[in-house]
């Protein structure tokens, strides 16, 4: 069957670069079965609905797929509305956290013929096939659909699949790769890059985060992995890769052997990953930097106790300070999140966090904690009338840097200038430890990530961050 695979933007004016790995998953599987497949990609050939829109109907598909976070809703609402008008015998769904979170919404106001839940490449291949053997496609596990009576119903659950080493790679070649490739990385490099995803699941209770791979984590062997980044490094002149699991430094002996791999295959790779502040020791960084790791993300969100406790994070600020120390004693760059906002948050709950900022000598923007569906502390927003309708939140919905809902008891004007102060005092004092180098590290990568327009909004926080607060 014809199937074209749409992946739209990540928000308004942003180009995130990060490349469409859960599509390009699901198209790998569909070639594999004999499909032919094309795909839209929005974010890397910066299309706009209009271009979206006449490409998929170009295509003259027979199923249409759209991926992408919850971020990208209005547009898949948009343009599958416009596509079912000009299209209306094609087959249409739609997957990833938004879909799966609330295929309801998606059902009715998307007018999709079904949803995709959780993991997807099992799910679309039994699906695509039902369709193209002219089979009931609504016994299909993993699925929602709406009944003629117009109640939504769901299929059997779909197991996870036990085996990711038998997924093939991701379908690298049906989308504009060179775009991801050559854009800059979080390192504000121009280095030739691309990601390999070696998991799936994250066994955590973080209450903000919702775990489309379940709580269960699977592996790919680290002979895979590694595989992997052989292909991408022959295929394209890769120079540095990067795991972006939720959790890659979970598994000591997981991360022990892959580095070994790495050494010996793949001398001379730079890496990162994201990483947890109570998974990492000093011999396990210093194998990971030798084995061409240069950067980890952790999620530290919070420099208050009591904010880490009510986020369910497991871990304490000064696990999350001695991480940060030994990462850097290690030789590798350590990288911070943070966000501000969750239920009980105070004026002293946020200068904990610009505290142990400084003290971490670590800088990094802070985002409003955001209820995504899904997640636990959406469902509390919902009950505490937090959230009047969830479609104008979802539509809202873009980076979390603008205030969408209020979780704290703290009055909107003052939660936004406490986040304006934090983020100034942080930044500034960051900088000026080492202005020469940070600052045009920092404009750059500013740029990049939030436009003009925000480095001037960021510079005036710095200001404001000047003060007392």
């Amino acid at each position: 069957m014809k199937v074209a695979l749409i992946y739209p933007p990540y928000g308004r004016g942003r180009r995130s670069r990060y490349f469409p790995f859960g599509l390009a998953y699901v198209a790998s599987a569909l070639v594999q079965d004999g499909h032919e497949v094309r795909a839209i990609d929005m974010e890397g050939e910066d299309l706009d609905v209009d271009q979206a829109v006449r490409r998929t109907l170009s295509e003259s598909p027979d199923v249409i797929g759209f991926g992408g976070m919850i971020t990208r809703y209005r547009y898949v609402r948009e343009i599958a509305n416009r596509v079912r008008e000009e299209l209306p015998g094609a087959f249409l769904m739609a997957g990833n956290s938004g879909a799966t979170t609330l295929p309801e919404m998606y059902l009715r106001a998307c007018r999709l013929d079904a949803v995709v839940l959780g993991e997807g490449e099992t799910t679309a291949r039994s699906l695509v096939s039902a369709l193209q053997n002219g089979d009931d496609w609504r016994g299909t596990s993993g699925i929602a659909y709406l009944r003629k009576s117009g109640e939504m119903a769901l299929s059997e659950p779909r197991e996870l699949l036990p085996d990711l080493d038998a997924l093939p790679f991701p379908a690298w070649d049906l989308f504009p790769v060179e775009k991801y490739v050559r854009s800059v990385d979080h390192r504000q490099k121009y280095t030739r890059h691309l990601e390999v995803v070696a998991s799936r699941g994250c066994p955590y209770g973080c209450v903000y985060c919702f775990r489309i791979y379940g709580r269960t984590i699977r592996r790919r062997s680290p002979e895979s992995v590694v595989a992997e980044v052989e292909e991408i490094v022959r295929r394209y002149d890769i120079r540095y890769t990067g795991f972006p699991d939720d959790l890659f430094t979970s598994d000591r002996d997981f991360v022990m052997r892959t580095c070994r791999l790495l050494r010996e295959r793949v001398p001379g790779i730079r890496w990162s990953c994201m990483g947890r502040v109570n998974t990492v020791d000093p011999e396990m960084l210093s194998v990971m930097r030798e084995s061409g790791c240069d950067w980890i993300s952790f999620g530290i969100e919070s420099g208050s106790d009591e904010m880490l406790r009510r986020m369910k994070r497991g871990v304490d600020s000064t696990q999350c300070l001695e991480a940060v120390r030994m990462t850097r004693e290690a030789g590798i760059h350590p990288d911070g999140s943070f966000m501000i906002g969750m239920f009980g948050e105070t004026g002293d709950t946020v200068a904990e966090t610009v505290d142990f900022c400084r003290r971490a000598d670590m800088t990094g923007p802070i985002l409003f904690v955001t209820p995504y569906p899904g997640t636990e502390i959406f469902g509390e927003a919902l009950r505490r009338g937090l959230i009047p309708d969830v479609e104008k939140l979802v539509e809202s919905m873009d980076a979390a840097d603008r205030l969408l809902v209020n979780l704290s008891e703290l009055p909107d004007e003052d939660l936004i200038a406490l986040k304006e102060w934090a983020q100034g005092r942080i930044g500034l004092e960051y900088l000026l430890r080492r202005p020469f180098s940070r600052i045009p590290a920092l404009l750059i990568r500013h740029l990049y990530l939030r436009g003009l327009g925000k480095i001037v909004e960021d510079f005036r926080e710095a200001i404001r961050g000047s003060r007392a607060r």
